[in-house]
């Protein structure tokens, strides 16, 4: 009988194929649940092929993972469009939820965080607090003139979602079930809700502006205007 040959790969093919058996290993049993032996089995190459492009399982997965470093930036830079501060927070705290849900290997990369202290996961969680940085001082900016600490707050709401996340498919939380488009639904319009109360303490409602027009026009001092709608002196000046 004839051998047939099997076709050779290309570099691009190899690489290509050690990234797909490596990613469907990883949503299956997460970053621990990988070898090196595994992977090559799966893509059907020859040790040599592996190591010639990686030292070792570490070194793969540290090359595997800087796909993710930007992800949290990603969805931050989606949004970056948006005028509105307030609509922009509530997009951004909503697209981090949706994103998140959608990730398998971003959510297994945040269990391996959590379980596995090394050089690698410890680069991953902090380049991921380094592209945050941005995004938590312009809004420490937008409130620096008000008591709300915007961004200790921003980190109980992302900190709560990367748990709720992860935690979905173990049991519900305060009786919500993430994996029901109901319950999500619910946490979108809490997101929405916790959103229009920080932000009702640096812009006012339309209702409040107009009772301070009105206020004014009856010859109210600023001074009663102010105590009554917590309005500020140069914005009822403006009106």
């Amino acid at each position: 009988m004839e051998h047939i040959r099997r076709k050779r790969r290309s570099n691009k093919e190899i690489e290509d194929t050690i990234i797909e058996v490596a990613t469907q290993s990883i949503i299956e049993k997460g970053f621990n649940g990988i070898t090196a032996t595994g992977i090559m089995q799966k893509a059907s190459i020859e040790p040599v092929q592996f190591y010639r492009r990686y030292n070792d399982l570490n070194g793969f997965i540290d090359e595997y993972v800087k796909r993710f470093d930007y992800w949290f930036s990603d969805v931050a830079k989606s949004y970056s469009n948006i005028n509105d501060d307030k609509e922009q927070y509530k997009k951004i705290i909503c697209g981090l939820l949706d994103s998140l849900l959608d990730n398998k290997i971003m959510q297994q990369l945040l269990v391996w965080e959590l379980t596995e202290h090394n050089p690698t996961s410890r680069r991953t969680a902090q380049l991921r607090e380094l592209h945050t940085l941005p995004l938590c001082s312009k809004y420490s900016k937008i409130f620096e003139e008000s008591d709300i600490d915007i961004v200790a707050i921003s980190a109980f709401l992302i900190g709560g979602i990367y748990y709720l996340v992860l935690h979905k498919d173990l049991s519900t939380f305060s009786g919500i079930d993430l994996n029901k488009k109901g319950d999500k639904e619910r946490l979108y319009k809490a997101i929405n809700q916790l959103s229009e109360i920080l932000f009702s303490s640096i812009y006012p409602s339309k209702e409040t502006v107009e009772i301070a027009k009105k206020m004014k026009a009856d010859n109210i001092s600023t001074d009663k205007i102010m105590e009554y709608t917590n309005l500020s002196e140069e914005l009822i000046n403006s009106l």
